[in-house]
């Protein structure tokens, strides 16, 4: 599947003049948006609402105090990230439009910035992607239930035909292909590095294929020790870094669905493969996807994926692969899969507010809230790709 798929885009029901956007209390925010194509409107905490934009407000921004109209008049997508967290802030409406806003802000916070890369440097890798995976995986596992398809609870893309397709069947489909293409059959051992939340093992071990999984999210070992018990399953479950894992057995196949982002050393990672994998197997890897190493807002450094995390770079990937005995054999650009992915975990999270709220408090379900609909709309914005592929090891490949 390529890039394709054909979207509709939901347009407003209605034109509405907008109000001139005069001296305001917003300062240079509102000279900024006077005239953007976004139609919004922005509640004052006096209560007074200003519009921007001609047509139908698209979305409503609730500026509650002194402290968010601070952040909104600074144009500085960081500070109001902060203050939608801290509720300073709301946000309402059509959740993929007030992101269309980020291009014209500024986003440059030094010691963020360079946090990320002087962790691995003072404490090392294998420490930077403990405290990273933790930082966002440690949570109990029904927080993350509460957005993924309740039926494959996976935590990456599935892989769409058409938009109107539910998740399950598109996380299915992403299933079969790399079932088949990784060439699996009763008996074959696998390795999954990061099994999450376990939807191809239940998948792969009800196709008579043997799961091994390693993982450095301890509440994903808890839970899948706990769902292997009640399927009655042997799978087996270690908790390490790969880059620490040690075994002297051969894989028939690897599967690293969405965790590459976590890997960013491509040279170390692959190598490793090679020490796992038995020469003919084939690995299964894919991930979401950016043209600079190391990109990522203020916002998911600080709230979603702290450490020196990157998106997936293909060419410094395929560079990297190059310098191996691997092949790649196919490769699928799945950007639009994973805009509708996002899209449908961002509803479900949205639809378990009350709960989320309730269970894990309102930063909680502000930050995740934010980071789903703003994932969708860099995938629709095509600011982030997503690519799928199969590797080979060749069955002459015994070394480098």
């Amino acid at each position: 599947m390529t890039d394709t798929l054909n979207l509709r885009v939901e347009q407003p029901d209605a034109a509405v003049p907008a109000q001139p956007a005069k001296k305001s209390l917003l300062g240079r925010f509102a000279a900024q948006y006077a005239d953007i194509a976004t139609p919004f409107e922005v509640v004052l905490p006096n209560g007074a609402v200003q519009r921007f934009g001609q047509g139908a407000p698209t979305f409503r921004l609730t500026v509650n105090n002194s402290n968010g109209l601070r952040a909104v008049a600074g144009l500085d997508e960081g500070r109001i990230a902060g203050a939608y967290l801290a509720g300073d802030l709301d946000l309402d409406g059509d959740m993929l439009k007030p992101f269309e806003l980020r291009g014209s802000m500024k986003d440059f916070h030094l010691v963020t910035a360079a946090w990320r890369f002087l962790q691995p440097l003072l404490f090392g890798q294998v420490h930077t992607n403990k405290k990273a995976i933790s930082g966002h995986y440690d949570i109990d596992s029904t927080f993350f239930l509460s957005f993924l398809d309740p039926k494959t609870p996976c935590y990456t893309q599935g892989v769409y035909e058409s938009a109107d397709e539910t998740l399950d069947v598109a996380t299915l489909r992403k299933f079969d292909y790399a079932f088949t293409k990784l060439k699996l059959k009763p008996g074959d051992r696998i390795l999954e590095i990061g099994p999450g939340w376990g939807a191809w093992f239940e998948y792969a071990s009800a196709r008579g294929v043997k799961c091994t999984g390693i993982s450095i999210s301890k509440e994903s070992i808890r839970y899948l020790n706990q769902r292997a018990q009640e399927l009655g399953r042997d799978w087996e479950l270690i908790e390490s870094d790969l880059l620490e894992y040690q075994t002297d057995r051969k894989y028939d196949a690897i599967v690293i669905m969405g965790v590459i982002e976590h890997l960013p050393d491509y040279l170390t990672v692959l190598r490793k493969f090679i020490t796992l994998l038995k020469p003919g197997g084939r690995i299964f890897l894919d991930g979401s996807a950016c043209t600079k190493k190391y990109e990522l807002s203020s916002f998911m450094v600080k709230y979603i994926y702290p450490g020196n995390h990157s998106f997936l770079v293909l060419d410094d990937f395929l560079h990297k692969l190059a310098r191996t005995p691997l092949q790649v054999e196919e490769i699928f650009n799945d950007r639009v899969s994973y805009y509708l992915t996002f899209v449908q975990w961002a509803k479900n999270f949205d639809a378990h507010k009350d709960f989320v709220v309730k269970t894990f408090g309102e930063f909680n379900f502000r930050r995740f809230r934010l980071y789903l609909w703003g994932a969708a709309y860099e995938f629709l914005s095509r600011s982030l790709d997503c690519y799928r592929m199969i590797i080979q090891y060749p069955a002459d490949g015994a070394g480098e």
